[in-house]
C-alpha cells in the first residue's frame, strides 16, 4: 500500500456558522460545498487549505459520518475498482487491522468519488484509505 496524501480531515462542530466565521472569516480559508450540504448532497461544509479539505460536520446534521476522521489517499493499481480496494482491505485484514462492518464503499472527497473503506488505528481512531 502507498499512502499519497490527505484527502481531507473531518471535524464534528456544533455551531457550523461560528465554524465557518473562525476558520473562513478569520483563517481565510476557502470554503467549498455550502450549496451541496444545504441541498442535503454532503454532511459537510468543507474549507481549504491549499488542496487539502477539513470537512465541517454539524453535530445536529440530518447524516451521520461516524464522527471524526482523516482520509488517507492510497495510490491505486490503475484500475481504482472495488475490486482492487477489496484485495488491500483483506491484507489489512490478515494484518489484525480491524476494518468495519460492510466495508468499502464509494465515498465523495477533496478529489470526486472514489471506492474506500474505514479502518482503525491501533489506538481506535477512524482512518479512511480512499483510493486515487
Amino acid at each position: 500500500m502507498d499512502v499519497v496524501d490527505i484527502d481531507h480531515v473531518a471535524l464534528r462542530v456544533t455551531d457550523l456558522d461560528r465554524s465557518l466565521a473562525f476558520y473562513r472569516d478569520l483563517l481565510g480559508m476557502e470554503a467549498r460545498d455550502r450549496d451541496r450540504y444545504e441541498a442535503g448532497e454532503v454532511p459537510y461544509v468543507a474549507v481549504v487549505a491549499g488542496g487539502r479539505h477539513l470537512h465541517l460536520v454539524p453535530t445536529d446534521g440530518p447524516i451521520d459520518v461516524g464522527g471524526e476522521h482523516v482520509c488517507l489517499l492510497v495510490r491505486s493499481s490503475g484500475t481504482g475498482t472495488r475490486a482492487e480496494l477489496d484485495a488491500l482491505v483483506a491484507d489489512l485484514r490478515e494484518a489484525g487491522v480491524e476494518v468495519e462492518a460492510d466495508e468499502p464503499h464509494e465515498r465523495y472527497g477533496a478529489y470526486g468519488r472514489d471506492w474506500a473503506a474505514y479502518v482503525r488505528d491501533p489506538d481506535g481512531r477512524r482512518v479512511e484509505l480512499k483510493l486515487h
